[in-house]
């Protein structure tokens, strides 16, 4: 019979000699942060630490929701594109990046603009220089309506539209036609691999005019993030007045959640409620357009505000890159065993 030692050693010796798949290199990330207006100063500066092979990703920052003051409803902003470029450095070359902010002006009505891009140039390379880009998302509309429904209203704005299950009821997209796909889509430029962030979407299910509580808001993944592809996640609007007031607003931190979810190691994702009304998020209202609570490249959610109170929605997330560097001597750094 194995003794306790053997059994034990067997064990240490499986895991340590077994783990041959982990990834060479060195990881980077630069991101500006969550406050109203932070990001590096100028901009990003990697210098290679030796000769190497660096994997660049980016993305540029995710589209805003705009602000609604009485009455009325909006969709989501769309994501930030991406960017992929893999390059051969050389010791004290350099990469230069400017992290693209998503839009901050959280007072502007029904809508605020496209956020910023993520912008990148490497130098010094032996004549290798090189630059690449990914666009910022559009941000989301907002309509002011005490009666038709917000499905109408984007409806007679001509945003892409399915409806279903009724006169009021559907899901609208954030996007027109693909006449319109230069301004409602985020691009990418200059890397190996280039995509466009795709567009976020908001069903209307309740059929009434205006009714937040039957309202499922779709915030959409840029490329590159979660999965190849991206990806989505679907919430719903929360209208239990002990947290949110019937403005709804409650369901972004089941967003927040469930983008936390979506990744291989997920984390409670609680959102800070430091504001007037810590327990409803109608209470917070510039502090929900200018500070991003989303992760990187992810458009922001829509208002859904109550009657006689603003709501600001949410600003998008910033802009990211991501650096994978690996030199000719990185090896697994594995204990030996005893």
């Amino acid at each position: 019979m194995a003794s306790l030692t053997t059994l034990l050693q067997t064990k240490y010796d499986f895991a340590v000699g077994n783990e041959t798949n982990l990834e060479k290199g060195r990881i980077y990330q630069y991101y500006p942060g969550t406050s109203r207006g932070t990001n590096f100063r100028c901009h990003v500066c990697f210098v290679a630490p030796s000769d190497g092979t660096a994997e660049i990703e980016i993305w540029g920052a995710g589209g805003s929701g705009a602000e609604m003051c009485c009455c009325g409803g909006g969709i989501p902003g769309n994501p930030g594109g991406y960017a992929k470029k893999t390059i051969t450095m050389v010791e004290g070359c350099y990469i230069c990046a400017q992290i693209g902010l998503s839009c901050g002006n959280s007072d502007d009505l029904c809508f605020r603009g496209c956020s910023e891009p993520t912008q990148v140039c490497w130098f010094g390379n032996g004549g290798g220089d090189g630059c690449i880009c990914a666009q910022g998302g559009i941000g989301g509309r907002t309509w002011c309506s005490t009666g038709s429904s917000i499905y109408c209203c984007a409806v007679a704005a001509n945003f892409c539209n399915t409806q279903g299950g009724g006169t009021y009821c559907g899901i609208v997209c954030n996007f027109m036609d693909s006449a319109n796909c230069p301004q409602f889509c985020a691009f990418a430029y200059g890397g190996d691999t280039n995509c466009y962030g795709g567009f976020s979407c908001h069903y209307f299910r309740g059929c009434q005019p205006n009714c937040n509580c039957r309202q499922v808001p779709v915030n959409k993944f840029p490329p590159g993030m979660i999965s190849t592809l991206g990806g989505e996640v679907h919430y719903t609007m929360d209208s239990d007045s002990g947290r949110s007031q019937w403005s709804g607003m409650g369901g972004w931190m089941y967003a927040s959640h469930g983008f936390n979810l979506a990744t291989r190691n997920p984390t409670t994702g609680g959102p800070y409620t430091g504001c007037w009304e810590g327990n409803r998020s109608c209470g917070c209202y510039n502090q929900q357009g200018c500070n991003t609570f989303y992760p990187a490249g992810i458009g922001g959610q829509g208002p859904t505000p109550c009657d006689g109170v603003r709501d600001h929605a949410h600003r998008g997330g910033h802009g990211l890159m991501r650096i994978k560097f690996v030199s000719p001597t990185d090896e697994y750094d594995l204990p030996s065993a005893p």
